[in-house]
């Protein structure tokens, strides 16, 4: 198997690893001609046609993934689902809408909208729809997002949105989770309405595949030159959901079907794989691979699951080191207890040092608080009433902290008992009383669980 990024199949010149090997050529063949296909008439890309299920609910997803696959930014179509909703006191659209804004990187803004409304009957259709706003000064906008379409009372087609937005700053990304049900039965979706049931819309194809010719420019073995090879695009708007794969119609011979690699469109390229000789030739439904053991039937499309891609490195990484647990756990501890305080359990203790003028200490490591109380008071010292809400406001003396085992610049402390945050990195606090008067200090600090 090789995997060809979108970056090189739609380069031009391309890369000599694209342009002189068969899978390289039928790949960027197959991208280009996409590519072209898909700019022509982008609602086959992102929808399904008249299926059940809700698969047309993901035609922004397909939207966005064949635009990273074809390094193009077209828009999403609008999609639009008949309903029976003409008769009731009125139904609950509800859903939800994702935009991203249309800003250069590496502003990248996303938002979703949910939808939760209620409309009056009667309503024709709902689905992702647009319509054109004119201001007062003549210039028009054009909003979309998940609307109905109704017939007002003049018999004119109006169409209602909720969550819009201007086109000109957001585009869809994705939208999700859509139904329509009576608000007498908010349970029950409509049934053989949106999105059990779906009309044909222009441009879908009968059976959801694509089928077009390719060209090879250095050909295939077995085919005349310039080679030009049918191949069909099976469910093309699966490709945001999971790789789609590339088939090749009856009216190619065996033989020459034999020759032809199975080809995976991803929303990041191309993965092209020879089919080994013998292999068992099958035709399933696209999300069931059988058991090619005791196959059922046999045809022209050959259904693989692709294997992963393999990125070699020139130069192989280096071996790591092998720690076990208790030295994981270790390095884990040393690196949390860098952060303060410690993010392992904890223990939360005090220690108290008694009475005295003065003090100098180390701090317990993880300290967190100091409580400084006056247990004698100054003799002299100078004292204003806080009334009936505060204490007093003494001039008591001075407290400091230090990043070594020595005390930094000194501050006041006013109130005969403070508590005190220990900021981060220091290891010492000192304390002194005016002349004649005595402080306690306890200290609350955390101890880390073994």
């Amino acid at each position: 198997m090789t995997f060809f990024p979108s970056s090189e199949l739609l380069l031009d010149p391309s890369p000599l690893r694209v342009s002189d090997t068969v899978p390289g050529q039928l790949a960027r063949s197959t991208a280009r001609e996409l590519a072209l296909q898909r700019s022509r008439a982008p609602r086959p890309f992102a929808t399904r046609g008249a299926s059940p299920g809700v698969a047309g609910f993901a035609l922004a997803v397909a939207n966005e993934a064949w635009n990273l696959l074809l390094q193009q930014d077209l828009d999403m179509p609008e999609q639009e689902y008949p309903v029976d909703a003409t008769t009731g006191d009125g139904y609950r659209i509800t859903g939800s809408i994702t935009w991203q804004r249309l800003e250069p990187p590496p502003f990248d803004i996303v938002q979703t909208d949910i939808i939760d409304n209620v409309y009056p009957a009667p309503i024709l259709a709902v689905g992702v729809l647009r319509r054109v706003v004119t201001f007062g000064d003549g210039s028009t906008a054009v909003f979309s997002g998940v609307g109905v379409r109704i017939l007002d009372n003049s018999g004119v087609l109006q169409v209602v949105l909720f969550g819009e937005r201007n086109l000109a700053a957001w585009k869809i990304i994705g939208l999700g989770g859509l139904a329509i049900a009576r608000i007498d039965t908010p349970t029950v979706p409509l049934l053989g309405g949106f999105p059990a049931s779906t009309q044909p819309q222009p441009g879908d194809s009968p059976n959801n595949d694509l089928a077009f010719p390719i060209t090879i420019p250095g050909g295939i073995p077995g085919l005349l030159l310039p080679a030009r090879i049918p191949i069909t695009i099976l469910q093309p708007h699966r490709l945001g959901q999971r790789p789609v794969p590339v088939g090749y119609p009856p009216s190619l011979p065996a033989a020459q079907r034999e020759a032809l690699p199975q080809m995976w469109l991803l929303p990041g390229g191309i993965q092209v794989g020879q089919g080994s000789p013998g292999d068992i030739v099958i035709t399933t439904t696209p999300d069931t691979i059988p058991n090619t053991g005791t196959p059922t039937q046999t045809d022209d499309l050959r259904q693989r699951i692709p294997p992963p891609t393999v990125i070699c490195l020139d130069t192989p990484e280096p071996p790591q080191d092998i720690c076990d647990c208790e030295e994981i756990r270790d390095i884990v501890f040393e690196e949390l207890d860098k952060k303060f305080p410690p993010k392992r359990p904890v223990s939360n203790l005090t220690v108290s040092f008694g009475a005295a003028e003065s003090n100098t200490l180390v701090l317990p490591e993880f300290s967190t608080f100091v409580e400084l109380t006056i247990v004698t008071k100054p003799p002299n010292v100078r004292t204003q009433t806080g009334g009936d809400d505060a204490p007093e406001v003494s001039f008591n003396g001075w407290y400091s902290f230090g990043a070594t085992n020595e005390a930094s610049e000194r501050i006041p402390f006013h109130y005969d008992a403070i508590s005190i945050p220990v900021p981060a990195g220091v290891s010492a606090f000192s304390y002194t009383v005016y002349q004649g008067g005595t402080a306690s200090i306890t200290v609350g600090y955390k101890l880390p669980a073994l």
